[in-house]
């Protein structure tokens, strides 16, 4: 099979292989990938910027049929429509697995990152992690599956949308596209999606039709006063970071009212970054950090996903094969790319 493997950890180290197709275990299953995301993540792994082991296929947001599964398998059979979560090696039995968080236990493998993944033409996977979704879902819509989880991990489960919250989401990405979306059907009262100059061609407008109330650009626009005009000084309810930038950070955190909740999703660049600590002491602020995503997050994700509750499709911009991956990765960092999917 073709598969997208990491051949080092230096930039730009990837390329097509032939690989042979997994084996599977007894509680195992293989999977014919149909459509696999292309994440922030893994470009970021193509620049040399995030640590993985090598000669590892990448990819983790997939859809895909269930080819063949093995002799212990019973939840699930060929021929089914699956996602896959990627809480791969968990123990069971510690306090993170116990409180139903396996994606924060210390044991965990993430598929593309330390064992093989989904750019490729098959993956395998133990048969726990899988859900099934019906034909009334693209492979397309279905590969969104992941990172709305760790969008509704952050912002639904964790930081919580209250009814009329005024929420703000900074970095109108793929994910703060998605988290402006969920919070306007959580019952926020008004949505502002913020980004920079860059984002004004593709971006801001699709986060408009989309249901974001206003759109703002950082750098052009005096965000923090409109945002407090808007409140009549008070402040906003909710702040969602996608960005990962220390401007858009403290901007938050400057913008939240007393008492105000703040979502952290964006990872910065570095592992240390200027924040405001005094700002949010001050103003006996919430803010939330939140990693990956839980299990039931998944479910709810692909619920809003058969529902039509999030519009997903129209974040599609690019659909190419797996050779066709690095001008892909290549726009993508140009910012000329809303979201990829690649079609092994």
């Amino acid at each position: 099979m073709k598969a997208i493997v990491r051949t080092s950890l230096e930039p730009g180290c990837m390329e097509i292989q032939e690989r042979p197709i997994p084996e599977i275990a007894e509680d195992e299953v293989l999977i014919k990938v149909k459509a696999v995301g292309v994440c922030g993540t893994d470009l970021h792994i193509y620049n040399g910027n995030v640590v993985t082991g090598t000669d590892v296929v990448i990819g983790h947001e997939l859809s895909g049929v269930i080819d063949k599964v093995g002799a212990k398998v019973t939840k699930v059979k060929p021929g089914e429509r699956v996602v896959s979560r990627l809480n791969v090696g968990v123990c069971g039995t510690c306090k993170a697995c116990l409180s139903g968080n396996p994606q924060m236990c210390e044991h965990r493998t993430c598929p593309g990152h330390w064992v093989d993944g989904a750019f490729a033409e098959y993956m395998k996977i133990d048969e726990k992690q899988l859900l099934t979704f019906s034909d009334g879902l693209s492979f397309e819509e279905a590969a969104f599956t992941e990172p709305m989880a760790c969008v509704a991990t952050a912002l639904l489960e964790r930081t919580k949308v209250m009814p009329e919250d005024i929420v703000v989401v900074f970095g109108p990405g793929p994910i703060g596209l998605l988290a402006a979306q969920m919070a306007k059907n959580y019952g926020a009262s008004k949505v502002i999606v913020v980004g920079t100059a860059p984002d004004k061609e593709l971006r801001l407008p699709l986060a408009k039709k989309l249901g974001a109330d206003i759109t703002l650009v950082s750098g052009e626009d005096d965000v923090e006063k409109i945002l407090s005009d808007l409140t009549n000084g008070e402040g906003i309810d909710l702040a969602v970071d996608c960005s990962g930038a220390a401007p858009a950070i403290n901007s938050c955190l400057r913008m939240l009212r007393k008492l105000g909740r703040m979502c952290v999703i964006g990872l910065p660049g570095r592992r240390e970054i200027p924040i405001e600590w005094k700002t949010a002491a001050e103003k006996s602020l919430e803010v939330i950090f939140s990693y990956s995503s839980t299990p039931t997050s998944w479910n709810t994700c692909l619920s809003m996903l058969e529902r039509g509750a999030i519009d997903v499709k129209s974040m599609i911009s690019h659909k190419v094969a797996l050779e066709d991956f690095k001008e892909v990765f290549a726009a993508t960092g140009r910012g000329e790319v809303i979201k990829a999917i690649i079609e092994p």
